[in-house]
């Protein structure tokens, strides 16, 4: 009885880590990297292999729980990047793959690891 009691905690607790958020980290150079004029100012990002014009966060506000300040330095990184031709990692917290994250649409929890990558 007591072995049976220990493989369903077992189960139990392997199922609640089985079920957490997915994360991905996608990298590429950047493709596509433009700024919304309007009253938001949403920097929307693509990057070689996917994500695919996603909306990272705004100038103006905080999208996707990023502060405006932190969207400047994001956006000043992200030029950089596209001028020199170096690669970049962004981490994305609610996806599975790179191709899943939307476009055109907000990308959701977001955080960038590693920019101007050889």
């Amino acid at each position: 009885m007591k072995r049976y009691f220990r493989k369903l905690a077992f189960l139990l607790l392997m199922g609640t880590y089985g079920h957490a958020s997915a994360v991905v980290d996608c990298t590429g150079t950047v493709t596509n990297l433009s700024l919304q004029l309007d009253a938001g100012a949403t920097l929307t990002l693509a990057l070689s292999g996917g994500p695919s014009f996603t909306y990272l966060c705004d100038f103006n506000g905080s999208r996707n729980g990023v502060p405006a300040v932190v969207c400047r330095t994001i956006y000043a990184t992200l030029i950089a990047a596209k001028l020199t031709g170096k690669k970049v990692l962004m981490r994305f917290y609610d996806y599975a793959t790179c191709d899943a994250v939307p476009a055109w649409a907000n990308a959701g929890t977001v955080g960038w690891t590693q920019l101007l990558l050889d």
